[in-house]
């Protein structure tokens, strides 16, 4: 065998042995990650607009694809998905109200910095702000 054969040769299989390499590297970490993204059951809370009936459904749809309920377990689960959309909702009732407070706070407090006709602008927003907020209470 020529010397330059060999070292052809040794060549070749040195970058046939890379090319391997990183196919069962890039085969190894797919199959990971698809792992991974089959194991995640992944939910959104319920935006302004969701309805409750098809948000509950969503939700039950994409807990049954990954965990395969049983009818009864559907039920359960119905049930439970219904108590947290409740819960959503409330949160975030309370977070809007107190997010109101704390704007119609920050116009008061900016009043005295003003001149009239700013004044003027701040209070009416404050105004219509407060009467959203009394409503909301009621």
């Amino acid at each position: 065998m020529t010397k330059r054969f060999r070292d052809t040769l040794t060549i070749g299989m040195a970058l046939l042995t890379i090319l391997l390499c990183g196919y069962a590297v890039g085969f190894l970490l797919g199959e990971k990650k698809g792992r991974q993204t089959s194991a995640k059951i992944s939910l959104s809370a319920p935006g302004t607009n969701d309805k409750k009936a098809p948000w509950v459904e969503r939700t039950l749809t994409k807990f049954d694809r990954e965990l395969s309920l049983t009818a009864q377990q559907q039920k359960a689960a119905t049930t439970e998905i219904e108590k947290t959309y409740d819960a959503f909702r409330e949160s975030r009732s309370q977070a809007l109200r107190q997010y109101s407070s704390h704007i119609i706070a920050l116009y008061s407090r900016l009043l005295p910095h003003l001149d009239d006709l700013q004044k003027k602008t701040v209070q009416e927003q404050h105004d219509i702000l407060q009467s959203s907020l009394d409503l909301d209470r009621q």
